[in-house]
């Protein structure tokens, strides 16, 4: 496991950021993912949520219960031990297609970076991904890394209505639109897979740490699915 380099911040009066200065790759994850349990086990009743980004911790706590500067001396006690919890992340198979008819900037993004659309399509799916952090929306995966090939920057002009489900590409990473949402990646695909369910006790069936596999399906397997209820993706 890859030795941190923390350092902490005072986010506001009821919260601390930790911030990992290690370069951003799968083994930070894991580390980040691992310190968060730790500070869970070692750390109760003052601590409101913990939330985790990719290269940080936020720490929310409760102020009437700890202070700041405690809570602090409190975190730079705990050791970043491995837990076996972690050993057993999930590996997440979620079905894509990546017809054009959804893959609605895969012919641009295919000029932009002198690739074929089959080209982009079978270096995406080559990968397993890690789930680098959670955000911008609920259930919205973070997905690191892609081939160097793919690299791209952000549309210059947003999309304002990106289709829940939809695949994207924006630099070095992949994601995956939880619900219709305004955006900026380059959509190369769709999947019929649910990706956040408030009705569920996990309504986010991924974490950082997990593994996620991109499936190619066709169209018509595409809408077959789409037509069941809460369709759930199946791991490994």
């Amino acid at each position: 496991m890859k030795a941190s380099l923390k350092r902490y911040f005072i986010f506001n009066e009821n919260s601390i950021l930790i911030s990992y200065d290690n370069q951003v790759d799968s083994e930070l994850v894991y580390t980040i993912s691992n310190h968060k349990i730790n500070i869970e086990k070692h750390i109760k009743g003052c601590i409101i949520e913990i939330i985790q980004s990719i290269n940080s911790l936020l720490i929310i706590f409760d102020k009437e219960k700890i202070s700041t500067n405690e809570l602090i001396s409190e975190l730079k006690k705990i050791k970043n031990t491995e837990i076996d919890y972690l050993k057993s992340n999930k590996i997440w198979q979620i079905p894509v297609c990546y017809d054009i008819k959804y893959a609605v900037d895969l012919e641009n993004l295919a000029n932009d970076i002198q690739l074929s659309p089959s080209e982009i399509i079978d270096i995406h799916k080559s990968k397993v991904y890690d789930v680098l952090s959670m955000g911008f929306l609920p259930g919205f995966m973070y997905l690191g890394f892609t081939h160097e090939h793919l690299h791209c920057e952000r549309k210059h002009t947003p999309s304002l209505d990106i289709k829940k489900g939809s695949i994207g590409l924006a630099l070095n990473q992949t994601c995956i639109y939880p619900q219709d949402s305004p955006g900026g990646w380059h959509i190369i695909g769709i999947s019929p897979i649910d990706f956040f369910d408030l009705r569920s006790k996990t309504p986010c069936f991924s974490k950082p740490g997990d593994k996620i596999e991109f499936i190619e399906i066709s169209s018509k397997q595409y809408q077959k699915m789409k037509k069941e209820k809460s369709l759930k993706p199946i791991s490994k």
